[in-house]
């Protein structure tokens, strides 16, 4: 990535356009991104609004600070993390069959692209927990809908767009759609905002007879637009539903497929860790299905998800705000009114004033070595975003990881299929590919089946 080359040979501050600026000193985050009087977003994001469901902003692309506050305080409490582990057993149901699959290449010892995989996990993750039952990815072993391809072509597409300026996005918009791949990625595209309209249909029908009982996240912004009347709007929860499928998906397989690839390549860190899970597995300290409450309690998993996470957080982007009347006054410089100031979590999360000289190598132990040095290097981390704007669906993402990654590791030894490096594409969300595997079924002493 050219900024961090940049970051290195020009300093902390870097101006990357006439009126843009991007800032990697983590003693930046609270002035950027403040919980008080937050800036203002740019419109970059504007090229990622769910235009085809209304006029109306997603939480993510919502440039008006007084709604975004609003609206999250209504929908927030769906978001929180008991709610989401309302839904634990789902997640345990996935985790398990997603097993199987696994079990069923260590049968046949084919090698398989395990990074795919993990991205049609979490799809069916989204689908279970947001719209209550799973897309059927992982049962059909294929792409429902084509959404997987579709959000890889699209996602290029759009980051191109949303970095230029206002006025021409919408004929680089036309002149896309005479390319036959991205014609066939918005209709594929449109097929999950179809998804979103016709669940909330059904739920609708089904919540209205009497069926209260149910946690899945559509289900709960129903409940509150019932009980809150104008509060909640049917094409709020339409927005709602489509973003969790755009965004809650490529993100956490993101992350999953950089634990997994960063233990594959550093078998050391991949020993320690399996031995701090089979004796959590024989202590009981740990159940099968293994319990999120119980999957953060073992330090070590814990220290691999925060340096996978930190070298390679899957939302790689700016994170551009507008500079506010008056300017900025930043690390001894004054950024003018009107500029677009932004850092990126993968540039800054590669401090070496905060992570240490070997910031750029993966060395899950540096979260090992204190309370106040794991909370200093956590001040750090922009992976889930800072301020106002941290990442609404964060605990479902760190559930998916505290759940997958020790099941398969009890059950499993994974290890790459060739000896080349992965391949990565940053396309706002950092795409990895070439993630081929082989998988073995472990022998273990007292494995719970």
């Amino acid at each position: 990535m050219l900024i961090v080359f940049w970051c290195i040979e020009y300093g902390s501050i870097v101006r990357t356009a006439p009126d843009e600026v991007h800032v990697s000193d983590p003693k930046a985050i609270p002035i950027i991104y403040p919980t008080q009087q937050p800036l203002k977003k740019t419109d970059w994001y504007l090229t990622y609004r769910p235009v085809t469901l209304g006029p109306g902003p997603d939480l993510f692309t919502d440039d008006d600070e007084k709604h975004h506050a609003a609206h999250r305080r209504i929908v927030g409490p769906v978001y929180t993390l008991s709610s989401m582990l309302k839904n634990e057993r789902a997640l345990d149901d996935l985790v398990k069959l997603f097993g199987d699959k696994l079990g069923g290449f260590a049968d046949c010892q084919d090698a398989f692209d395990f990074g795919l995989w993990l991205e049609m996990f979490s799809f069916d993750v989204v689908g279970a927990v947001f719209f209550g039952s799973p897309f059927g990815f992982l049962e059909t072993s294929s792409d429902y809908g084509n959404y997987i391809a579709a959000v890889h072509t699209a996602l290029p597409l759009n980051s191109v767009v949303a970095m230029a300026p206002l006025w021409i996005r919408r004929y680089l918009l036309q002149v896309g759609v005479m390319i036959p791949k991205v014609l066939k990625a918005i209709i594929a595209t449109d097929g999950i905002r179809q998804t979103a309209v016709r669940e909330t249909g059904v739920a609708q029908e089904r919540t209205s007879n009497a069926n209260a009982n149910r946690t899945d996240v559509l289900s709960q912004l129903l409940s509150i637009m019932r009980e809150k009347n104008d509060c909640l709007t049917i094409k709020e929860i339409h927005v709602e539903m489509w973003a969790a499928v755009i965004a809650g998906s490529d993100s956490t397989s993101g992350a999953l497929r950089a634990i997994f690839y960063f233990l594959m390549k550093h078998p050391d860190k991949l020993a320690k860790l399996v031995q701090q899970i089979d004796t959590a597995y024989l202590d009981g300290t740990i159940t099968h299905p293994v319990q999120y409450n119980q999957a953060t309690k073992m330090p070590y998993l814990r220290a691999v998800i925060q340096e996978s996470l930190r070298l390679c957080p899957p939302f790689a982007v700016p994170m551009a705000r507008y500079v506010p009347v008056g300017g900025l006054q930043l690390l001894g410089h004054h950024i003018p009114a009107a500029f677009k100031v932004g850092m990126n979590a993968m540039v800054t999360q590669f401090d070496e004033t905060v992570f240490g000289k070997d910031a750029r190598e993966f060395r899950p132990e540096r979260w090992l070595e204190g309370e106040e040095r794991f909370r200093l290097m956590e001040k750090a981390m922009l992976v889930f975003g800072a301020g106002t704007r941290t990442c609404i669906g964060r605990h479902l993402s760190n559930a998916e990881m505290y759940k997958l990654v020790p099941h398969i590791l009890r059950h499993f030894t994974v290890e790459m299929a060739h000896d080349g490096p992965w391949k990565t594409h940053n396309a706002t969300f950092l795409l990895q590919s070439n993630v081929i595997c082989k998988v073995k079924r472990r022998s273990v002493e007292n494995r719970p089946l």
